[in-house]
Formats: C-alpha cells, structure tokens, sequence
C-alpha cells in the first residue's frame, strides 16, 4: 500500500507542487508588471527623500538620518558604483538601460518583493533601495501554503490509493483461488472502483470456467450412462445368442447386436463432432449454393425415412436466395439434424422456411408434431437431454442432435432456438 501511495505520489504529486510554485512565481510576475509603473512612482518618493538627505551639507550624520528612515520603513538603502550595478545579473537588459538614463530600474528581489536602483545625477554612484518588512516572511508564507497544498492533496490521494489497493488486493486473492482450481470464488470490486471492469470481467471468465468445467462433468457422466445402456443390452444378447437353441434364434440375436453396435457408433461420431465444434478454428463464411445444401438435407431426411418406414411430407422453402455465407459443412449437419429431428416426430409433413432480417439469415423447419414445452425448450440444447413421453429415447435418438445444432449456430455467431410451430408442433430455428 505504502509503496503504491509514494508511486502514485511521486508521480502525481510533485508535478502538481512545481505547477503550483510555477503558477504563484507567475502571478506575481503578473501583477509586478501590471504595477510597474505604480511602484517606480512610490519608489520614486523614497529616492528623492534619501538624495536629499544625502546631498544636504548641513546634515553631517546622512548616514545616521538613513538609519532612522530605514529602521522606520524597514528598508535599506546601499550606494553603490555603476560598474557594479550593471553587473547585477538579477536585472534585465531593458532595466539597465533606465539604470544608465537616469531613470528608476527594478530587479526581481529573491524571497519576493523589488530592488529598486537610480543613478545619482552628479556622479556614476547608484542608490539601491531595497524594502526588506514586507517580505521578510514571504518564504515562510510560500512554504507554509506549498506545505499544505501538498498536504491536502496528500490526504485525497491516499483516500483514492486505499480504496484501490483494496480492490487490487482481492482481486489478486480471486485470481490466486481461482489459479488453485476454486472456480467458486468471485473479486468483490465496489461497482464505484476504476477496477470494476476487470472485476467483473474476471468474475465473468470464472463463471464460464466454472461452467464448463461442469459442462464437462455432466457431459462426462453422460457419455458413461449412454455407453452403458447399448454394452449391457449386448452382453444381454451375446448371452442370449450362446444360449439359443436354433440357428433362427442366434441371427436374431445377431441382429440385435448389430443394433447396439450402430447405436454405440452413431453415439461415437456424435460426441466427435460435437468436441470438434468446441475446438473449431475461426469462423471462416463462404458463398455456397443455397438450394444445392436445402435439397442434399432433404435428400438424406427422405432415404432415413424409406429407411425407416416412416413417411411424411417434407416441403422445401419457396423462397430461397441464391446463395449462404456460412460453412457448409458443419451448416449442412445442424440442418440435417434438425430435419431428422422433425420427420421423426412430424405426423404428415415438414415445411423449411428460409427468411432474412437485416443482415441475418433465418432457417426454420417447422413440424405437425407434439410440439416441446416452453419450460423444456432450453434444456433440449443440452447434450443428452430427451423428453418425456413422445420423445423418448426409443425416439430421440442419441441425444446430441441439437446439442451439435446449438454448437453449429453458435460457432457462427447465431443462435439456435425453439418455438411454435404454425403447424401445431414445433419450430427450430437456426439463425446467424
């Protein structure tokens, strides 16, 4: 703390103080030069009243007249050769030039004030008169006033340093938790501290962390859950297949297998693509047909369903452009997982509907089927995540789809989102 305090001192405040001195030697410059005649004139006064008790010979004691005037006025007055007067290197070229005339010269007086010189009419003597009372204590009173200007701004700059100091120094204890692996911690920063951005900033990047770090554990848990379902139905069938009587028996059993092999497949590439997504490089757009990706995406829903033995109607967008800047790799996929998604829940048709906002582009695909909840929209984004009933995991498939949707979307700085349908089911909209 103390060593911010001087820092912050050392920077900020002698600059100050040497402004200040610098303002206050210039004010005075000021103002001596705005009353520079004025002063010559009073000065002028004092000149012709010692000349005249210099020069009256009927006064032998001048010297002791001189004391008097001095001890009363507080002043001084020294006679000097004109040699040494103008080498004074206190006083300005201009001012010695008036010394030289005859006239009344000034120089600045160190501690404040003037000097004030003129030549004796008969001789190349000078008359230095020098008023000494009135600012024998002008460097006590500068001192004094620089002292507590400093002071002052001293006890401002330690009450800004403290309250600084402290945010640093629990932001550096946040940091040194978090750098511990205490996801949990958070920088308490005073919403009224410079330093509550990066507080909140650094508040911000703990809770992403700590996110997805539980992201990763949920995803973790889940990937062992899904694994272990197909893998016992295989033991289950192996066992079964060992045990049958006749060679019909074991082919189905075989089938069966085959089964659960696709299955643990299909949720391998899933879980591969969706990890690629989150190490993905930066997204890169290119101009790519429209109506060539809408109707590969619908070519593939079609052979699933001939597949499948289950047939509904897919209508293409009536108004498509002529082209997407997008990747279509990864666009391709998000769609056709949102296509499959609806043909396996439609009951007689799915319509995909292409619209732009601004500089956005909006897929929707829209299905007749149950619909989703609006309190379970959101979560069917998570991996894994099913509904219940209609969509089940009979149904639902490995549970990644739009998870992989979300991640596409995402990754093109979109977003991914479901509502109702005008059919009556549900509508997924990709938008980037």
């Amino acid at each position: 703390m103390l060593r911010l305090f001087f820092r912050l001192y050392l920077f900020l405040m002698l600059p100050a103080t040497a402004a200040f001195v610098f303002f206050m030697y210039v004010t005075d410059q000021v103002m001596a030069q705005l009353h520079a005649e004025q002063q010559r004139a009073r000065a002028g006064q004092a000149f012709d009243r010692a000349e005249r008790i210099i020069g009256d010979t009927r006064v032998p004691d001048w010297q002791g007249r001189l004391k008097e005037i001095e001890a009363t006025f507080r002043v001084e007055h020294q006679i000097v050769p004109l040699a040494r007067a103008q080498d004074d290197w206190f006083m300005s070229s201009s001012e010695k030039d008036r010394l030289e005339g005859g006239l009344i010269a000034m120089r600045d007086r160190p501690g404040g004030g003037q000097v004030y010189m003129r030549k004796f009419r008969d001789n190349d003597r000078v008359l230095r008169i020098e008023w000494v009372g009135a600012y024998e204590y002008i460097a006590i009173y500068y001192t004094l006033i620089v002292a507590l200007v400093t002071l002052a701004m001293s006890v401002i700059l330690y009450r800004w340093a403290r309250p600084l100091w402290r945010d640093v120094e629990a932001l550096k204890a946040a940091t040194s938790r978090v750098g511990l692996g205490d996801f949990h911690v958070r920088a308490e920063i005073a919403k009224n501290s410079m330093l509550e951005p990066i507080g909140a900033a650094f508040n911000t990047m703990a809770e992403r962390v700590q996110a997805l770090l539980r992201s990763h554990s949920d995803l973790e848990q889940s990937v062992a859950h899904e694994l272990r379902t197909p893998l016992a139905q295989l033991k289950f069938d192996l066992e079964l297949a060992r045990s049958s009587g006749t060679p019909q028996e074991r082919e189905n059993r075989f089938k069966d297998m085959e089964r659960d092999v696709v299955e643990l497949e299909e949720l391998v590439n899933e879980l591969l693509l969706l990890a690629s997504l989150r190490e993905a490089p930066p997204y890169k757009p290119k101009q790519i047909a429209a109506k060539a990706l809408v109707d590969e995406v619908i070519r593939r829903a079609k052979d699933e369903m001939r597949a499948s033995g289950h047939e509904v109607a897919i209508e293409p967008p009536r108004h498509l452009p002529q082209e997407f800047s997008c990747d279509s790799k990864y666009l391709s996929r998000a769609l056709a997982n949102v296509v499959r998604n609806a043909v396996r829940y439609a009951k007689t048709k799915v319509i995909l509907t292409v619209e732009r906002s601004g500089e956005r582009t909006i897929i929707n695909v829209d299905d007749d089927g149950p619909g989703v909840p609006p309190e379970s929209r959101a979560r069917m984004f998570e991996p894994f995540a099913r509904m219940e009933g209609s969509r089940d995991r009979e149904t639902g498939g490995v549970g990644l789809g739009l998870a992989i949707v979300k991640s596409v979307a995402e990754w093109h700085g979109g977003e991914a989102r479901i509502s109702d349908s005008p059919l009556g089911g549900a509508r997924v909209s990709i938008s980037w």
